[in-house]
C-alpha cells in the first residue's frame, strides 16, 4: 500500500507537471496567435496557475521518491516511527489538499463574478474564464489526491495503530 500510494502521488506530480505546461503552452499561444481582448484575459490565469502547477508537479515529483525511501527506512528500522511521522505527515497533506480545493472554489466563485457581473468587459470575462478552467481542473486534481491520503492514511492507522 506504501509504494502504490506514493506511485499515485509522484504520477499525480507528473500531471501537474503536463497539464501546468500545456496551459502555460497555450497561453503563450493565444498571445502570440489571437489579437482579441477575450483571449487576452484567459492567458493571464492560464499562464500564473500554468507556472504554479508546474512547480508545484516538479516538486511533487521530486520530493516523493525521496519520501518514500524515508517511509521505507522507517518501516525497516522502527515501524513506530510510522505513527509518530508518516501518520502526521498525512493528516498535514490532507489539510494543505483541502486548503487548496478551498482557495481554488474561491477562485471559481470570482470567476463566476468575472463571467457574469463584468459582462461588458471582455478582458474581465477572459480572465473568469481562465480562472474557471483552471480552478476546475485543479479542485479535481486535489480532491482525488486527497481521497487517495484519506484511504492511505486509514490504511496507516489499521495497521500501525
Amino acid at each position: 500500500m506504501i509504494l502504490k500510494f506514493y506511485k499515485a502521488q509522484k504520477a499525480h506530480g507528473l500531471l501537474f507537471i503536463i497539464i501546468g505546461f500545456i496551459a502555460t503552452i497555450i497561453s503563450l499561444l493565444l498571445v502570440i496567435n489571437v489579437n482579441n481582448v477575450f483571449s487576452k484575459g484567459i492567458t493571464l490565469p492560464l499562464f500564473i496557475i500554468g507556472i504554479l502547477q508546474v512547480s508545484f508537479g516538479v516538486n511533487t515529483f521530486k520530493n516523493t521518491p525521496i519520501h518514500l525511501l524515508l517511509v521505507q527506512e522507517f518501516v525497516k528500522e522502527n515501524i513506530a516511527s510510522m505513527a509518530n511521522i508518516e501518520i502526521p505527515f498525512i493528516h498535514k497533506e490532507i489539510l494543505f489538499q483541502k486548503k487548496v480545493i478551498n482557495i481554488f472554489l474561491f477562485l471559481i466563485a470570482l470567476a463566476v463574478l468575472f463571467l457574469f457581473v463584468f459582462n461588458n468587459t471582455l478582458f474581465l470575462q477572459g480572465i473568469g474564464m481562465g480562472l474557471f478552467i483552471q480552478s476546475l481542473i485543479v479542485i479535481t486534481a486535489n480532491y482525488f489526491a486527497a481521497q487517495r491520503s484519506q484511504i492511505y492514511l486509514k490504511w496507516l492507522n489499521d495497521y500501525y495503530n
